[in-house]
């Protein structure tokens, strides 16, 4: 996948954008992907689950093994009942997760849970069965390709279009607002005492039916700093929840 990084340089400042009236700014003109092979690794994850931090600490080993991998982590909220509320976590991760439960004909949810392309699943921690079904997916090449274009952020907002190229007739476009990277100590329930490290945590997941073009707007979390964010933008059979595509934009 071939991904371009752009750094505007703005009235003489250079950097992500520039400061006006107290809000940062960002634009950029587009980065652009290609029919490449993707795996797009969904690893549905809870703080207050003692398996997951085995698995957290995996997914980015996992996405070190190429850079056609792409990671995100949904925190999912069923686990809060043991004492500890994850501060990532939402009902709508774990009704993601339950779409998989169905699709693929599993008797329950649980984690850590680790989904690839939207076919196979697996234990997140379970390494060796992680790394096999990466090779398989990464055999066969995207059905579509993603442009992702004029982003702008502005306060408490995030824009951006989405230029779609292939076949997306009965697909869904997905676009999740991630945080790279946290550490947090945990204080009650299964994890107490612990700190557990996170990437590409879904902070807000937007979807709309595939078209050649989209355009996004979604709200920026306040506590979500400026430099540790990414946009991944993902292209997802409506039938089947096969994965046929994937772009992410770096800022």
């Amino acid at each position: 996948m071939k991904q371009i990084l752009i750094i505007l340089a703005t009235a003489g400042i250079f950097g992500l954008g520039f400061i006006s009236k107290n809000k940062m700014r960002t634009q950029a003109k587009s980065v652009t992907g290609s029919y490449s092979p993707v795996a797009v690794l969904e690893l549905f994850t809870s703080e207050g689950c003692s398996s997951c931090p085995s698995a957290d600490k995996l997914l980015p080993e996992l996405t070190n093994i190429d850079s056609n991998i792409i990671a995100l982590s949904f925190h999912v909220d069923y686990w809060n009942r043991l004492g500890w509320t994850d501060p990532f976590c939402s009902r709508e991760y774990s009704e993601r997760q339950r779409e998989y439960v169905n699709q693929l004909n599993l008797e329950s949810a649980y984690t850590p849970q680790l989904v690839v392309n939207g076919e196979n699943e697996l234990v997140g921690s379970n390494r060796g069965k992680a790394e096999s079904a990466i090779k398989e997916a990464l055999k066969e090449k995207s059905k579509i390709s993603l442009r992702i274009d004029n982003v702008k952020k502005g306060g408490e907002k995030l824009s951006f279009a989405v230029y779609t190229e292939g076949d997306f007739k009965k697909t869904d476009l997905l676009a999740a607002l991630v945080q790279k990277n946290a550490t947090m100590k945990v204080k009650a329930g299964e994890n107490n005492g612990a700190t557990l490290s996170h990437i590409n945590i879904v902070r807000v997941l937007s979807k709309q039916t595939a078209t050649d073009k989209i355009e996004f707007e979604m709200a920026f979390p306040a506590n979500l700093a400026n430099d540790n964010w990414q946009l991944i933008v993902f292209a997802q059979q409506k039938n089947d929840l096969k994965i046929t595509g994937a772009l992410v934009y770096h800022p």
